[in-house]
């Protein structure tokens, strides 16, 4: 798609979908339907914001100092980390978390549900990096069902003659009233990788509370985490499928200083609890077979 004219013409003007371009060659797509408002960015396959209308707060955080600029991920929202995640496996001059969450991609399907919930489907587009990284044909595509819930459901098909393999991950920052105020609940009693403190492997004894920056990353773990938030009297659920590992991160005042779209206050109001297959859950896919990475966001009372 070039501009807003032809996004409109190729899925018709719907009540509960409208288009915008952003900055030059970065197109939003805006929800508003009896259940929530949200954005999406083609650039990216970015979930910028869902905001059930049950909650007077958004779900998803994203940086006030945001910057939509080619090249660079979107702070905010849901990152899509693939098809690695972390650093590159033997080229760490590629980019860090992949190249899908600074490629454009391809709006596919729009379509009404009969529940009154909006479904988008996106295809990853065309990058360098795919023909530096895979040798053979390897596609990925984006479905959100977008209502009092959003689901994502991200699908790497391996179209290639041998098997491929690959790491991936939602790095879905979340709105909170304070870092102080939450506790994540979930992975009680599981070993994680201290990315904090020399990737020793620890155990979690109790919920997760924060007092500083904080990066683990939890192995072989299919838990549905919770963020309890006491002073929003509410809680966050993460489910998941297809995903064996799980990331909590908050990069603390230190190193959000050194964020130039973050900054010294916005760590407080966020926390990343991300469904992954990361560092040693690798996937590891046959030919012409596809891995399902499932999420499920709700909000609820506390």
């Amino acid at each position: 798609m070039k501009n807003v004219i032809d996004l409109n013409s190729a899925f018709g003007k719907q009540d509960a979908i409208s288009f915008r371009e952003i900055s030059d060659g970065i197109f939003i797509v805006d929800i508003d339907n009896v259940f929530a408002t949200a954005s999406v960015s083609l650039y990216g396959g970015h979930i910028v914001s869902w905001q059930p209308k049950s909650q007077s707060k958004p779900v998803l955080w994203v940086s006030e100092l945001v910057r939509f600029q080619q090249g660079k991920a979107i702070r905010g929202g849901v990152p899509i980390c693939w098809p690695w995640f972390g650093a590159h496996p033997s080229q760490p001059s590629l980019p860090g978390h992949g190249y899908a969450r600074i490629t454009h991609w391809e709006l596919t399907s729009v379509q009404t549900l009969t529940n009154g919930a909006t479904e988008l489907t996106l295809s990853l587009g065309k990058s360098d990096l795919s023909e530096t990284h895979w040798h053979g044909a390897v596609r990925l595509t984006l479905k959100l069902t977008i209502g009092d819930t959003l689901e994502i459901v991200l699908t790497t098909l391996n179209e290639s003659e041998h098997e491929v393999t690959f790491t991936e991950g939602l790095h879905t920052y979340f709105q909170i009233s304070d870092i102080a105020n939450i506790r994540v609940l979930g992975l009680e009693g599981s070993d994680y990788v201290d990315l904090v403190n020399h990737n020793e492997v620890r155990s979690q004894q109790d919920a997760i509370t924060f007092d500083g920056e904080l990066g683990r990353i939890f192995l072989s773990d299919q838990s549905t985490c919770v963020i309890e938030d006491s002073a929003f009297n509410r809680q966050i659920r993460i489910e998941k499928k297809g995903s064996i590992s799980t990331a909590v991160w908050n990069p603390g005042l230190a190193v959000a200083n050194k964020m130039d779209d973050l900054g010294a206050a916005g760590w407080r109001d966020m926390v990343c609890v991300e469904s992954a297959n990361a560092l040693t859950n690798k996937v590891t896919l046959a030919a012409n077979k596809a891995h399902e990475h499932h999420a499920i966001y709700s909000v609820e009372p506390l």
